[in-house]
Formats: C-alpha cells, structure tokens, sequence
C-alpha cells in the first residue's frame, strides 16, 4: 500500500477513535446538524480527512455498504445489523488496514471451493489464476478467487502454493490465512503446515509477508527461511529444512530428526496411532522413508535401527520398542 498506509500507522489513536465516533453518531442520527458538525470536524484537520477516508475503505471492503460512502450513505434507516456492520468496522479502526484484523473483512468472500484431503490422501490443483496448490494429509482449504483478491483460508493441515503472476491488471493480492496469522505471497513459492494453535511457514521462493492474527505485527520471510508464530507471537527465523516440500512427492525427508517426530509426521497418513517408546524418542533419524506406505517406513525404520515393531489388535495402534524389550 505504499506511502499511503505508512501514512495510515502514523494516524493518532484519538484520531481513529474520533472517526469511529463519527460512524456510529452518523448512523444514529443523520440529521442536517449532524452533518453539520460532521463536516466541520472532517474539515478541520487534514488527518481528520484521513482517517475518514480509511473509515470509507474499510466499509467498502466489508461488502455490506456501498463503496460510495462519505456521510450520505450513512443516512440509510438504522438497523440492529447495519449497527453491528458499523460497529466492527468501528474496532477495525485503531488497527493497521494492512493488518491481520482487516483479514476478518474477508470472512463475507464468495467461497468458491473447499478443497478437502482424507487422510493419507494427497490432493493438486491449479487455481483459476495459473496458481498451483498441492494439499497434504487430512487438509481443509477455502478458496476465494474474484476479480479484487486471490484469497486461501488453510483450516488445518498443509499446503504447498507456488503462485503465479496475476494475468488480470491491477494485480489481485494472492493471500493465504491460517488461524494464526494472514500470508500475503510477494512472487513466491511456499509450504505452510498449521496444526493446534501455531503455523509453520518455509518460503522456498520469493518472500511472503506475515501479520499475526491477535497484533497485526508483521515480518517479512524471505526465500530459504521458516518461521512458526501463533497468532500473537513469531518464533526465532531458522533456516529451511532441506526437503521440506519433498512431501508433494510422497516421500519425508529426515535428518538427524528424533524418532518421535518423524513418528509423528509418518502418522499423519494413517488413522492408526503411531509412536515409540520414550527411551529410543530422542534417537537421531535420517533417510528418505515413502508417506504411502507408512507400515514399509515404520519396517525401514526398524530395520536400521535394530527396533522391534509391536502392533495392537486390529492394527489399532503401532509402537517402536528396542530390541531387547519384553
């Protein structure tokens, strides 16, 4: 957004404040002397006009008032709907427009898919902007893709995105949400795993930038860094693991990972539980073991590492034990 919404940040909260003030007065009561006094207080400060030009941008993208705005759209009759709309929009005011707050704007998007993987199954799809998107394991996607925005919504699960430039003029951003934060691709290739209350980002190309979902706070990730972050915190930026995308061909790539998590990621593509016991958990593991056929990597990994397989009624349940356990 440039100078204008570094221009926005500098905006004093009793400014945004005032502006949201204004929307709710506005709505209750348009009469001529609220107008009035409307006007003399948008003309009296140009950061006054400022801030009431936000206020009509962010109506604008909430889909549910005009993008025409200034103050006569506000006159419309009041209405306990029309007053939440204003309402949240009112709170969207002392937050960043680029944040992740404004995010929940979009939640009104047309929805056009909602890609779903079972588990164990792995899912390609090319987007309607050239855009490929390659799902993991038990993974939930929502797309939005109209001719504003290129919008992901990753409910759970792991995605590999490698976007493509945007054939429609101006440029649509192409962002993908997770529970914890919002990922806006700056000409990228990237693998975003979110599992509990936390988002893994590993960008293997370009840069995608961050906003946490709780803050706004933003961080941009270059190519061949990862970053994990909740929705109210970064973790430190690390180095990519090498082969982290080597899922999209079916394969985990480990090295020197202890047994237990690469248990755990073997475990995802199979509804059986997969674990080990906690005197081999921290065992150094590196190989290349197949993700679609879990029980020949569990066999490989047993094999190396001179383990004995221990496996539960039904094939309920399977468990690495050293050798000379009982």
């Amino acid at each position: 957004m440039g100078a204008e919404a570094a221009g926005e940040r500098t905006l004093s909260p009793r400014v945004l404040e005032q502006a949201a003030d204004w929307l709710m007065r506005l709505h209750d009561d348009g009469s001529a002397v609220q107008r009035a006094q409307w006007q003399r207080w948008h003309d009296a400060d140009p950061d006054h006009a400022r801030a009431w030009q936000r206020a009509e941008r962010l109506l604008a993208l909430s889909g549910k008032v005009p993008p025409a705005l200034a103050h006569g759209a506000l006159q419309r009759p009041a209405s306990q709907a029309r007053r939440a709309v204003l309402r949240s929009i009112a709170a969207l005011l002392v937050a960043p427009l680029g944040g992740w707050l404004a995010w929940r704007l979009y939640d009104e998007a047309a929805w056009d898919g909602s890609p779903r993987t079972a588990v164990g199954e792995r899912r390609r799809l090319v987007l309607d902007d050239g855009s490929v998107l390659q799902l993991d394991t038990d993974t939930a996607v929502d797309i939005a893709i109209d001719g504003q925005q290129r919008l992901l919504r990753l409910r759970r699960g792991q995605v590999l995105v490698e976007t493509a430039a945007d054939p429609q003029q101006p440029s649509r951003p192409f962002v993908l949400a997770s529970p914890a934060g919002r990922m806006r691709a700056l000409g990228t290739r990237f693998n975003v795993h979110h599992a509990a209350a936390s988002t893994a980002l590993a960008v293997l190309e370009g840069a995608v930038q961050v906003a946490l979902a709780a803050q706004g706070q933003q961080r941009i990730i270059n190519a061949g860094s990862q970053v994990r972050f909740s929705a109210d915190a970064f973790e430190a930026t690390q180095a990519v693991t090498p082969a982290i995308d080597a899922w999209g061909t079916g394969m985990l790539v480990v090295d020197a990972q202890p047994l237990r998590r690469v248990l755990e990621q073997l475990g995802r593509y199979q509804s059986a539980w997969l674990g080990c016991d906690d005197a081999i958990a921290t065992l150094p593991v590196s190989g290349a073991f197949p993700l679609d056929d879990p029980a020949r990597s569990v066999a490989m990994l047993a094999t190396v590492h001179h383990l004995q397989v221990q496996r539960g009624p039904a094939g309920l349940w399977t468990r690495l034990r050293p050798a000379t356990s009982r």
